[in-house]
């Protein structure tokens, strides 16, 4: 049964309230679903189409998204619809590479201005002056819900066999965009400890890190993981343990590998971080129950403030810009662990309805990470 606050919230987004939290979550993420997003009008149902332009930090911050949404409503209901609609989209992509459309419409276009080559990757202007780059973040974000589909695939038995040749397919092109950064890979600053730096040789941001230490849990061989271990321990050494709240904290970027643990990341760009945690301790790689509730009280203590206002730093006092705070949604999976995650959730959303929480791809994740919550706890 579900609480008052979530009831709330489902008359707050038009739902109506059932029996089944479950159930009400999937009717939401489906309602999202089905609305356009970056080159789609309906990830669930319609082909991808207008993908070849200079836009891929767009895609990134939308489309990522909805794949995810999809591979996670799959998680939370078996139904084979979301992974179809996930190999749309994927296939899509993959043929949206610049290195694809580079040779459609000239190299000249899509060179990285900073490697000097046309990547086996996704590039946009966007966020470098209108000089076509291709950002490490932006292909995590791409292809952890793309190399996460291959492993559901892989491991979905007969259900799932007709589609196995093109997600072996697929795992190689992701393989290949992982590959155009191995040489921006860093092992240390200790031992057992790795991280990548930008073209430019100095330290990526911690969510940089994070993207991609969700792709090496997706693509689950043995390298792959001793990478993510590698990544996991770089991420933990810039965690901050606050006494007093038993929760963790951490900074967007220390500058260098070798700086302290902070606070103030905004908690859009946390998500991230907070994704691949929760991946680490999904797929047994190094993060414990212990880290993980606290975790958990990272949001229930250091983000909700209590009477439907969030945090939007962590560790940053006082109620935050909308921007940031829209984005709680992001930390519904972790509603697995202490359920007051979705009350506070729900609380938010019910006193900022005209904020755009929980709406769009972002919403649609939100939601089906509750679908799978509501699923993992019954």
């Amino acid at each position: 049964m579900m609480g008052r606050t979530l009831i709330a919230l489902l008359a707050v987004v038009g739902v109506a309230a059932r029996c089944s939290a479950a159930e009400s979550w999937r009717d939401m993420a489906d309602r999202l679903l089905r609305q356009p997003v970056h080159g789609c009008s309906n990830v669930l149902e319609q082909p991808v189409s207008g993908l070849d332009e200079d836009g891929y930090g767009n895609a990134a911050w939308s489309l990522a998204y909805a794949m995810e949404a999809l591979n996670v409503m799959y998680e939370a209901t078996g139904d084979p619809a979301y992974l179809r609609g996930g190999l749309r989209v994927a296939r899509s992509l993959m043929d949206a590479r610049d290195s694809e459309l580079a040779g459609r419409a000239g190299r000249e276009r899509y060179m990285d201005s900073v490697r000097g080559r046309v990547m086996k990757a996704w590039g946009t202007g966007t966020y470098s002056g209108g000089r076509h780059t291709c950002w490490l973040v932006h292909q995590g974000m791409l292809l952890y819900p793309i190399a996460d589909l291959c492993r559901l695939v892989k491991s979905g038995g007969k259900a799932l066999a007709e589609h196995r040749a093109e997600t072996t397919a697929l795992e190689r092109q992701v393989r290949e965009v992982v590959d155009e950064f191995d040489a921006e890979w860093r092992e240390g600053p200790k031992k057992g400890m790795a991280y990548y730096v930008g073209a430019d040789g100095k330290v990526l941001p911690n969510n940089y890190q994070s993207a991609m230490g969700r792709v090496f849990l997706a693509l689950g061989d043995r390298a792959s993981r001793s990478r993510a271990a590698k990544l996991l321990a770089y991420i933990r050494s810039k965690l901050t343990l606050t006494d007093k709240r038993d929760c963790w904290l951490w900074a967007y970027s220390q500058k260098g590998p070798d700086g302290p643990p902070g606070v103030g990341e905004d908690i859009s760009h946390a998500a991230i971080t907070a994704g691949f945690l929760y991946e680490c301790w999904e797929h047994r790689a190094g993060f414990s129950k212990r880290d993980i509730e606290r975790l958990a009280r990272t949001f229930t203590r250091a983000i909700y403030l209590g009477e439907g206002k969030m945090a939007g730093r962590l560790g940053v006092a006082g109620e935050g810009e909308p921007q940031y705070t829209a984005q709680g949604g992001r930390w519904a999976h972790l509603s697995r662990f202490d359920p007051a995650v979705a009350e506070a959730i729900g609380e938010y959303v019910a006193a900022h309805p005209a904020a755009g929480s929980l709406s769009g791809p972002t919403g649609a994740l939100g939601f089906a990470y509750l679908a799978r919550a509501e699923k993992v706890r019954r």
